[in-house]
Order: C-alpha cells, then sequence, then structure tokens
C-alpha cells in the first residue's frame, strides 16, 4: 500500500464561499425579519379560582356521603307482635342475659330490702296504657 500523507497532496478549493461580512452582518438580519410585536406566553400551568376548588371539595363530599349513607329506616313492631313475643318467646333468662351486672346488683337490692312490693307492681301495671298486658295469677 502506499503511504499516503494529507499534507502533502495539493488541497482542493470549495465551491461553496460566505460573501464578505455575512457573520458580522447575521444577527441584525435575522433581528430585522423577526415579528416587531412580541409573542403572548401561555404557562403550564394557570391558577384555577379559589371557588372552582371549593366547589369540586364540596361535590366530592357530598358524593362520599351518599355512597356512604346507610338505610337507616326502621320498622316498627306492633303491639300484638311484641305480646306473642312476651307471652310465647321470651322467659326470664332473656331478661337476665339483657341486664349487666350493676342492674342485676340493684334489683336484688330492691328486691331483698322489700322497696318492690306486690302492690306496687299492681299498681305500676295498672297504670300503663301503651300495652295491653295479661296478668296470669
Amino acid at each position: 500500500m502506499k503511504n499516503f500523507k494529507l499534507d502533502n497532496e495539493p488541497k482542493i478549493k470549495s465551491g461553496f464561499k460566505a460573501p464578505d461580512e455575512y457573520f458580522s452582518t447575521l444577527t441584525d438580519t435575522v433581528l430585522e425579519q423577526l415579528p416587531k410585536q412580541k409573542p403572548k406566553v401561555v404557562p403550564f400551568y394557570r391558577k384555577r379560582p379559589v371557588w372552582l376548588s371549593a366547589a369540586a371539595v364540596f361535590i366530592m363530599f357530598i358524593a362520599i356521603g351518599l355512597l356512604l349513607q346507610k338505610n337507616t329506616t326502621t320498622v316498627e313492631p306492633d303491639v300484638a307482635s311484641i305480646e306473642n313475643y312476651l307471652v310465647y318467646q321470651y322467659n326470664e333468662y332473656d331478661l337476665y342475659q339483657s341486664l349487666d351486672a350493676t342492674d342485676i346488683q340493684e334489683l336484688e337490692q330492691n328486691i331483698a330490702s322489700g322497696n318492690v312490693s306486690n302492690e306496687a307492681i299492681e299498681n305500676y301495671i295498672t297504670e300503663q296504657n301503651n300495652y295491653d298486658i295479661y296478668l296470669i295469677e
């Protein structure tokens, strides 16, 4: 292979040549071609009004409240159902289970001390007009 050195070879002149003083006047000519009015700058983040955010939060609270709302309607039993339950299904053990320790102690003290008499119980039952109560003797 033949040794090739760039320094020894003749230089080829390029066919392109920049006009005289082209680079010194380039900035002035480019600035002259730009539009004279300033362009409108649109920010990436626009500040929304406070009332819009407050309305969105209010709507979210209402929606969450409606989703979490439980059906709270209750049906009251009629008098006949209560009487049938008390007569046929309710016993002393159920009453004892529904009372806590302090209630039981108070009942025992009242019965032991004689504060509750049969006459007081009968008077209380006869004064109650809400339910028909049958006394079994």
